[in-house]
């Protein structure tokens, strides 16, 4: 299993492997006509979904572990994982492509949180983690990130509104969406209608 070198730290997350940028407002491509955007939230701290009229609503925050010391510099490589406690989440989506909205730093290098599949074992949720030498934080393994596609929706008071969007169909399964906090970890499972 080879992992992508996408390494959390507590400031924010480091990209040194492909890991996708924010695109520019200027450069986006053009919105059709018939889809209608959500106005920024006025809680710029949670993360929400929309449903299928397009209203958002929040995700619930669970709390995550793990046993790599994410808070010092590491001496070594070590894989491990991230956990969430149950079987599933409480949050339950039916779209395959479920649309996310939350609120990033408008800055040059601001990365957004990483959308990915977790691993139901025995009673918890896990994904594929590890700490990288020299780094503080923690990588998510490249397969269990779900591509995305990001889009700014706007910007104000320093923040951008964004867009997140699987760039494929969801499968059922459990999913969280995982940033620097281990404390703030939205976790959804997708049980999609027919």
């Amino acid at each position: 299993m080879s992992f992508g070198i996408a390494i959390a730290s507590y400031a924010l997350v480091i990209a040194l492997n492909n890991a996708p940028a924010l695109t520019k407002a200027s450069s986006l491509q053009p919105t059709p006509a018939q889809e209608s955007l959500p106005s920024p939230p006025s809680d710029r701290t949670l993360i929400y979904v929309a449903d299928e009229k397009g209203a958002l609503g929040p995700l619930a925050f669970e709390a995550g572990t793990t046993p790599l010391r994410v808070e010092v510099v590491a001496k070594g490589d070590k894989r491990s994982y991230v956990e969430l406690k149950g079987e599933h989440a409480a949050t339950l989506i039916t779209s395959a492509q479920p649309r996310f909205y939350l609120f990033l730093p408008d800055e040059a290098n601001a990365k957004p949180p990483f959308l990915v599949r977790l691993i139901e074992k025995r009673g918890v949720r896990r994904v594929d983690a590890m700490a990288q030498k020299g780094y503080k934080g923690f990588a998510i393994a490249s397969e269990d990130i779900i591509k995305p596609h990001y889009r700014v929706i706007g910007r104000e008071g320093g923040m951008q509104f964004v867009e997140i969007r699987p760039r494929e169909p969801l499968v059922p399964g459990e999913y969280a969406i995982i940033g620097t906090d281990l404390t703030r970890i939205a976790a959804f499972r997708a049980a999609l209608n027919q």
